[in-house]
């Protein structure tokens, strides 16, 4: 369950840092654990600001960059497209006797749902986003335009883990403290 939520928050930490020109908003992460409770809520504009400034081997000017032979951006930016397209539906589905694994188009969202024994995860991608993301150089990704993307998505959960007791959920809206 914990590698499901390090996944989680790695993957939101890849798809979060905007700003919104009216109303602010926020990026939340709040952590269940028995008693143990975590909460973040970082204003996004401040991420963003963070994110065009962080300067590494795989991540400058709010953009991550794919070293990796097997990531072929043009070929995800046809399946961001065609799945922009497609009527809603399952496009993968995995079932063994302890997991389900889907990945399905619902609205403008594409959705990838982990059932395991007790324990689900659900992520949520704005289409919109995902197209976003495509911005940038041959072998990156830019989070930055991603993220401004999302704001314009605010009030909608990206991201729910439960099971074993523990629950994380993570969502943008325009509370300070979150809903």
């Amino acid at each position: 369950m914990r590698e499901k939520v390090a996944l989680a928050f790695l993957l939101l930490a890849f798809a979060f840092g905007l700003s919104q020109a009216g109303e602010e908003q926020w990026l939340h992460v709040r952590v269940t654990d028995g008693d143990e409770k975590v909460s973040v809520n970082l204003p996004l504009d401040l991420i963003e600001s963070v994110l065009e400034h962080v300067d590494c081997d795989e991540f400058s000017g709010g953009a991550v960059h794919i070293e990796d032979q097997e990531f072929d951006k043009k070929l995800l930016s046809s399946i961001v497209d065609a799945a922009k397209k497609s009527k809603d539906g399952n496009f993968v589905v995995v079932e063994s006797d302890d997991e389900q694994i889907r990945v399905r188009k619902q609205g403008q969202e594409i959705r990838v749902e982990v059932e395991e024994g007790d324990e689900s995860v659900l992520v949520r991608i704005p289409l919109k986003v995902a197209e976003a993301l495509m911005g940038g150089g041959e072998d990156e990704l830019d989070l930055v335009a991603g993220l401004r993307e999302l704001s314009k998505h605010g009030g909608s959960t990206l991201v729910t883990v439960e099971g074993d007791g523990e629950q994380v959920r993570v969502w943008v809206d325009s509370s300070m403290e979150g809903i």
